[in-house]
């Protein structure tokens, strides 16, 4: 025979409480368990670095060099994004495959005395280049957007702020 006992919310309370704590000590215990098997991805333990082989020529130092210098500097990586006519996720690819393969070339005593230093000369014409208005070969679209001088934004922002104040002041 059932016996029938009322409702308590303190012994379900208690009793909730007893299982979450019994659930945390098992967690915790499993965490520290596994701990040293779970190693940073960002350390160099885990990912290797793979040696970059040397270029075949000169002519593929001076694009790497070229390429990363576009890649490293914010106002040339933005300049060059929106002038491909590749697209954004084509011309991030190519930068972001170059970028990490300048800096074993750029410490090559015996490239940089092959080929010249062309890290060095990739910063100096990237900046020529850009106070010219090209980057990459391509001319530097302009930025979508309103002018400073164009007062449509303007009215456009007091005439919704007027739209949306409005009605609640009248509630």
């Amino acid at each position: 025979m059932a016996r029938n006992t009322p409702f308590n919310p303190v012994n379900l309370l208690v009793l909730l409480l007893s299982l979450s704590l019994f659930h945390i000590s098992i967690a915790s215990a499993a965490a520290i368990q596994f701990r040293t098997v779970i190693a940073p991805r960002q350390s160099p333990a885990a990912t290797p670095a793979t040696p970059v082989a040397l270029p075949v020529s000169c002519a593929d130092y001076s694009r790497i060099a070229n390429l990363s210098t576009i890649a490293l500097n914010s106002t040339l990586r933005a300049a060059f994004l929106r002038s491909s006519s590749l697209g954004t996720f084509p011309a991030v690819a190519i930068l972001d495959k170059e970028s990490p393969k300048l800096m074993d070339l750029k410490f090559n005593v015996a490239l940089n005395e092959q080929c010249g230093n062309s890290s060095a000369i990739a910063i100096v014409e990237a900046d020529r280049n850009l106070t010219a208005g090209t980057v990459a070969g391509m001319n530097i679209r302009d930025a979508p957007g309103v002018a400073p001088n164009d007062l449509s934004l303007p009215i456009l922002t007091v005439v919704f702020m007027i739209i949306t104040v409005v009605p609640a002041t009248m509630l």
